[in-house]
């Protein structure tokens, strides 16, 4: 019974575990697609930039030109940093996933564990309780039959006394 009990909190501080590693994935996969949109804005941004030099350029306005290919060029970086931090904030989120995977395992294997743990003590309590049952079945059909010989000595004692 106490270690039917043991499992079962160590099952569900294992399913605490899994809820957590659950929530640290979900938090990594989160940032990872917050620089995601983060860097399609600045490509969407270089690209108006470029739009806005080329223009520039048709109007004849070198200065709005070279100022607009400076804006594009800083977005530009901006991004290759964005897709920097997406590569280190992807593998954190791998990391987290395969932690949350492995703690989802662990937790079925607990899980499965108590199961067996609980049938196994199912089990016994019944084979106790039938193993008791037979008992005082036994015992029942010694004493009736003890009894009955019992009586028939005293009806042979009194057919022969009297």
């Amino acid at each position: 019974m106490a270690a039917r009990d043991g499992l079962s909190r160590l099952a569900r501080l294992y399913g605490m575990v899994e809820r957590l590693n659950a929530m640290q994935a979900r938090a990594a996969a989160a940032s990872v697609f917050e620089v995601e949109r983060a860097a399609e804005r600045l490509e969407r941004e270089r690209q108006e930039e470029m739009n806005t030099g080329r223009e520039a350029m048709v109007r004849g306005s070198r200065v709005e030109q070279i100022a607009a290919e400076n804006r594009a060029k800083l977005d530009a970086e901006r991004r290759e940093a964005l897709t920097r931090m997406k590569a280190e904030r992807q593998l954190l989120y791998d990391e987290a996933a395969e932690t949350h995977r492995e703690s989802r395992i662990e937790l079925r294997q607990i899980d499965g564990m108590v199961e067996r743990t609980r049938a196994a003590a199912e089990t016994e309590a019944e084979r106790r309780a039938q193993h008791a049952a037979d008992d005082r079945y036994l015992s029942r059909r010694e004493w009736m039959r003890a009894r009955t010989a019992r009586e028939t000595v005293a009806d042979d004692s009194e057919m022969w006394n009297g």
